[in-house]
Protein backbone atom coordinates (compact mmCIF):
# COMPACT_ATOMS: atom_id res chain seq x y z
CA UNK A 1 0.00 0.00 0.00
CA UNK A 2 1.28 3.41 -0.90
CA UNK A 3 2.37 5.39 2.18
CA UNK A 4 0.65 8.70 2.80
CA UNK A 5 1.40 11.54 5.21
CA UNK A 6 -2.03 12.32 6.62
CA UNK A 7 -0.80 15.36 8.56
CA UNK A 8 0.44 17.04 5.40
CA UNK A 9 -2.90 16.37 3.70
CA UNK A 10 -4.81 17.79 6.66
CA UNK A 11 -2.59 20.88 6.61
CA UNK A 12 -3.26 21.32 2.89
CA UNK A 13 -7.03 21.11 3.43
CA UNK A 14 -6.92 23.57 6.36
CA UNK A 15 -4.95 26.07 4.28
CA UNK A 16 -7.40 25.63 1.36
CA UNK A 17 -10.28 26.43 3.71
CA UNK A 18 -11.27 29.92 4.81
CA UNK A 19 -10.42 29.04 8.45
CA UNK A 20 -7.42 30.29 10.35
CA UNK A 21 -5.28 27.77 12.22
CA UNK A 22 -6.61 29.20 15.49
CA UNK A 23 -10.22 28.75 14.40
CA UNK A 24 -9.54 25.22 13.17
CA UNK A 25 -7.84 24.37 16.49
CA UNK A 26 -10.83 25.71 18.41
CA UNK A 27 -13.28 23.68 16.33
CA UNK A 28 -11.42 20.42 16.99
CA UNK A 29 -10.93 21.32 20.67
CA UNK A 30 -7.15 21.69 20.59
CA UNK A 31 -4.58 24.38 21.21
CA UNK A 32 -3.10 26.03 18.14
CA UNK A 33 0.31 24.44 18.80
CA UNK A 34 -1.29 20.97 18.85
CA UNK A 35 -2.63 21.54 15.34
CA UNK A 36 0.94 22.00 14.10
CA UNK A 37 1.77 18.68 15.78
CA UNK A 38 -1.06 17.02 13.79
CA UNK A 39 0.40 18.47 10.58
CA UNK A 40 3.66 16.59 11.31
CA UNK A 41 1.99 13.22 11.98
CA UNK A 42 2.14 10.47 9.37
CA UNK A 43 -0.83 8.70 10.97
CA UNK A 44 -3.77 9.77 13.10
CA UNK A 45 -6.45 8.31 15.34
CA UNK A 46 -9.57 7.50 13.32
CA UNK A 47 -11.89 9.35 15.72
CA UNK A 48 -9.75 12.49 15.43
CA UNK A 49 -9.75 12.12 11.64
CA UNK A 50 -13.56 11.86 11.60
CA UNK A 51 -13.79 15.05 13.67
CA UNK A 52 -11.36 16.87 11.37
CA UNK A 53 -13.35 15.62 8.36
CA UNK A 54 -16.54 17.13 9.78
CA UNK A 55 -14.91 20.47 10.57
CA UNK A 56 -13.26 20.78 7.15
CA UNK A 57 -16.15 19.27 5.21
CA UNK A 58 -13.75 16.82 3.57
CA UNK A 59 -14.16 13.05 3.81
CA UNK A 60 -10.56 11.95 4.37
CA UNK A 61 -11.52 8.32 4.80
CA UNK A 62 -13.32 7.97 1.47
CA UNK A 63 -11.12 10.26 -0.54
CA UNK A 64 -7.75 8.99 0.66
CA UNK A 65 -7.88 5.60 2.32
CA UNK A 66 -10.44 3.95 0.04
CA UNK A 67 -8.88 5.45 -3.08
CA UNK A 68 -5.54 4.08 -1.95
CA UNK A 69 -7.03 0.62 -1.42
CA UNK A 70 -8.58 0.65 -4.89
CA UNK A 71 -5.23 1.64 -6.43
CA UNK A 72 -3.45 -1.29 -4.77
CA UNK A 73 -6.07 -3.79 -5.97
CA UNK A 74 -5.70 -2.88 -9.64
CA UNK A 75 -4.42 -5.86 -11.61
CA UNK A 76 -1.00 -5.57 -13.15
CA UNK A 77 -0.93 -5.28 -16.91
CA UNK A 78 0.57 -8.25 -18.71
CA UNK A 79 1.93 -8.19 -22.21
CA UNK A 80 1.97 -11.36 -24.29
CA UNK A 81 4.27 -11.76 -27.27
CA UNK A 82 3.84 -14.45 -29.90
CA UNK A 83 7.07 -15.79 -31.30
CA UNK A 84 7.41 -18.40 -34.02
CA UNK A 85 9.96 -21.05 -33.03
CA UNK A 86 11.24 -23.86 -35.25
CA UNK A 87 10.57 -27.35 -33.82
CA UNK A 88 14.30 -28.17 -33.73
CA UNK A 89 15.05 -24.99 -31.81
CA UNK A 90 12.24 -25.80 -29.40
CA UNK A 91 13.99 -29.09 -28.51
CA UNK A 92 17.28 -27.25 -27.96
CA UNK A 93 15.71 -24.90 -25.38
CA UNK A 94 15.62 -27.74 -22.84
CA UNK A 95 12.05 -27.01 -21.80
CA UNK A 96 10.07 -29.60 -19.82
CA UNK A 97 8.44 -32.20 -22.09
CA UNK A 98 4.94 -31.41 -20.80
CA UNK A 99 5.44 -27.78 -21.77
CA UNK A 100 6.70 -28.72 -25.24
CA UNK A 101 3.62 -30.95 -25.77
CA UNK A 102 1.36 -28.04 -24.87
CA UNK A 103 3.15 -25.71 -27.26
CA UNK A 104 2.96 -28.16 -30.19
CA UNK A 105 -0.83 -28.50 -29.93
Amino acid sequence: MKKIHIGAIIEEKVRESTMTITEFASRIHLERTSVYHIFKQESIDIERLKEISEVLGYDFINEIYRKQTIETVQPKKTVFIAVEIDADLLQQLNLPNDFIRLIKK
